[in-house]
């Protein structure tokens, strides 16, 4: 679509591409990369989620979608883990791992 297409968030405040936005029933912050309205409302595409949001659940908000938690994790931190983990797998016996339980 070529025309931009005029419209508020929820709280009446105007929505244009490149607007930050959350999803009020999820949380879920993104910027509005394309709006379209169609027979049934007004809707605008989120960056974050590649998906369209009725703008009549969106809310402008100041905050920015991050990209996910990163961190760095130390080789030695990294083999004391696989440690731990290959420790704990060597104690479990197979009785412990399939232990059925529920009708039979």
């Amino acid at each position: 679509m070529d025309e931009e297409v005029s419209t508020v968030d929820i709280n009446g405040a105007p929505i244009t591409i490149g607007s930050n936005v959350r999803y009020i029933n999820t949380d879920t912050i993104g910027e509005i990369t394309d709006i379209k309205t169609d027979d049934e409302g007004t809707w605008a595409l989120l960056n974050t989620t590649e998906l369209y949001y009725r703008v009549d659940t969106l809310q402008i908000t100041d905050k920015k979608a991050s990209a996910g938690k990163q961190y760095a994790v130390s080789e030695e931190d990294m083999k004391e883990r696989i440690k731990e983990q290959a420790e704990a797998a060597q104690s479990s016996t197979l009785e412990e791992v399939f232990q059925a339980t529920g009708g039979g």
